[in-house]
């Protein structure tokens, strides 16, 4: 891997998942000690992320962490809830026995981390259940739409394990995908994943509303 894909995916991992926070003015210096990485391959990481819409120059200020405002994850949720549908129709015809034993053992692990009152790993594979599928759809251009997409909020998600009855809600919802996929119906399957990504959000996003801070 060469400095510059390193250093790109090590800040944009920190900015995914709260290493760095939203407004934070980087400094270039620190960011080269933080991840041991040279400044020419980190302004080109730093270049790279910009387009992509993970950082903002502003004028007498420098770069910084682009913040997400609520209605940016409304739509953002809201173009989510339509690709990742789409992927579990596309996802139908690619899955085979192996592939829906593979989903339902994602989901069982789903249930003992929130038995187990183990919030991180319920994320972890919650995050695993949908990039499972997605990545079952055999489309690349969508996988790395969704994903891209997917890390934008991810810090929101983080938010969602202290909603009461949020995870009792999405590992229902995730149960009625499964058995839409068990047989084999896509249309059901896609409308069953758009409605789940939107309601997850729409919950998030009434409970992010209610925040002092927001």
């Amino acid at each position: 891997m060469s400095q510059r894909v390193y250093a790109y995916n090590a800040v944009r991992n920190a900015v995914t998942y709260g290493g760095l926070r939203p407004g934070e003015r980087l400094v270039e210096k620190r960011l080269c000690e933080m991840f041991e990485v040279g400044r020419t391959p980190l302004r080109e990481a730093l270049r790279q992320l910009e387009i992509e819409g993970y950082l903002e120059f502003i004028p007498n200020k420098g770069v910084t962490i682009t913040k997400i405002s609520i209605g940016d994850m409304e739509n953002i949720y809201g173009i989510l809830s339509v690709l990742e549908g789409y992927a579990a129709e596309m996802a139908i015809k690619y899955l085979n026995s192996s592939g829906i034993k593979k989903v339902q053992s994602i989901q069982n692990d789903q249930k003992k981390a929130w038995a187990a009152k183990d919030y991180r790993k319920w994320l972890d594979k919650n995050a695993e259940f949908h990039e499972y599928i997605i990545t079952a759809s055999k489309n690349a251009f969508l996988t790395t739409i969704i994903n891209n997409l997917r890390r934008r909020v991810y810090r929101f998600r983080l938010v969602s394990v202290t909603i009461p009855g949020f995870i009792e809600e999405n590992i229902q919802s995730h149960e009625e995908i499964i058995k839409a996929i068990c047989e084999k119906e896509p249309t059901r399957a896609g409308k069953a994943m758009q409605k789940h990504v939107a309601c997850a959000a729409k919950t998030m996003v009434d409970f992010l509303k209610e925040l002092p801070v927001l």
